[in-house]
């Protein structure tokens, strides 16, 4: 069977998702070992570039812009490159797409750059963050978003 030891971060919800994902990995044969360190010393890990098979990371997009992914990983970003990753002509489209001032022609950089990422898959994703809300139709004000926050100051009810 394939053996495989998941490195993470000590919170209940991350111990109970690597569970979770190591019960379905079970299903088709896929052995799972732990281990769990404090994020200081997980992140510490990753960034001093230890060896591992699968580790638990996350990023949410803070601003609407694919650079905010991408850049994760750039060959020089050594503090959340985890994967170690190193493509030049993925770097020379991001750099070019730094220094693009057409909105058009950035887009379609980044889009080149994040076609290389696709086919090479320096990360691959075991779950994605989600979020549920039950809001009222009479709650107006109210705009999903990737980080989950929620100005309130912007919420009205009406009948």
């Amino acid at each position: 069977p394939l053996k495989v030891e998941i490195r993470y971060n000590t919170t209940d919800n991350n111990r109970r998702t690597v569970v979770a994902v190591a019960d379905q990995w079970r299903q088709n044969g896929v052995e799972t070992t732990f281990i769990n360190t404090d994020t200081r010393a997980h992140f510490a890990f990753l960034r001093e570039r230890g060896d591992y098979d699968i580790a638990r990371a996350g990023w949410i997009g803070d601003y609407s812009d694919p650079q905010n992914f991408l850049f994760l990983m750039l060959s020089d970003n050594k503090g959340f490159n985890y994967a170690r990753y190193e493509n030049a002509e993925f770097d020379k489209l991001m750099t070019d797409a730094a220094a693009e001032t057409d909105i058009k022609k950035r887009a379609s950089i980044l889009l080149k750059a994040d076609e290389i990422t696709v086919l090479d898959q320096p990360n691959v994703p075991v779950l994605f963050y989600s979020t549920k809300n039950l809001v009222s139709p009479k709650l107006k004000g109210f705009s999903s978003n990737l980080r989950g926050a929620y100005a309130t100051r912007f919420f009205r009810l009406e009948p």
